[in-house]
């Protein structure tokens, strides 16, 4: 899975506090997954790719694997399990996903990590986020000079043995992730890392942040009655 390409390019709640944001859709998913009003729910998704509109092709791309897993919950419609309890289910995930896609995705590592500080989450919790987040580009870059690598060292051979070798090209490619996350890991210790991450961006709560707030709050209230 090739990364850049998942990446949204522009974040249209850039001027948005991030710790509002966060908020807010916290009670916008918590709400819409709540919810048993079908019609409520395909609002929601269809409100949000409207909002995405300008990028409709990495939201499908990202919808892609969301829907792949949520067809496990249309396996038991095989065995007398109800319609509507998949399509609920069903909907439910993808108002969750597209939310997340308008609210969170689009912000910058940094300014994920300071809003959950601000927010009180646990340091620990936050640098295994940023360390996890930054080993899985390292763990793609390697994985793609690996395969890279053996497809020009050995261009005569088909798509069958190509296929048996990315297993031993995926380990390799881990182990050297984690060999180098351990020098990191050294590194940082010795220049005296705590396993707290700085704050880097500066906060200043303005009056359109409150108005999400609000409108957030309002509309989960009228999504849980609906």
């Amino acid at each position: 899975m090739y990364l850049d390409r998942f990446e949204f390019k522009k974040d249209l709640l850039k001027g948005f506090d991030g710790r509002g944001r966060f908020i807010a859709v916290l009670f916008l998913i918590a709400s819409l997954i709540n919810s048993n009003n079908e019609l409520i729910l395909i609002s929601a998704i269809l409100l949000c790719l409207g909002f995405l509109i300008r990028e409709i092709r990495v939201v499908f791309s990202r919808l892609l694997p969301v829907n792949m897993m949520a067809l496990a919950l249309w396996l038991p419609v095989f065995f007398g399990v109800k319609v509507n309890a998949a399509l609920l289910y069903t909907l439910r995930i993808n108002a969750a996903a597209l939310l997340y896609m308008c609210f969170i995705i689009p912000m910058s590592i940094s300014t994920v990590a300071s809003s959950l500080t601000k927010l009180k989450v646990p340091s620990r919790l936050i640098s295994l986020f940023i360390l996890t987040y930054r080993y899985i580009f390292l763990m793609q870059e390697r994985f793609r000079t690996a395969q890279k690598a053996m497809r020009l060292r050995n261009p005569m051979h088909n798509d069958t043995w190509v296929w048996r070798s990315l297993s031993a090209v995926f380990a390799s490619s881990l182990v050297s992730a984690v060999f180098r996350g351990q020098k990191v890991w050294t590194a940082m210790l010795a220049r005296g890392f705590d396993g707290n991450f700085p704050v880097t961006i500066a906060f200043k709560w303005k009056l359109r942040d409150t108005a999400l707030l609000a409108a957030s709050v309002i509309c989960s209230f009228f999504v849980l009655i609906y």
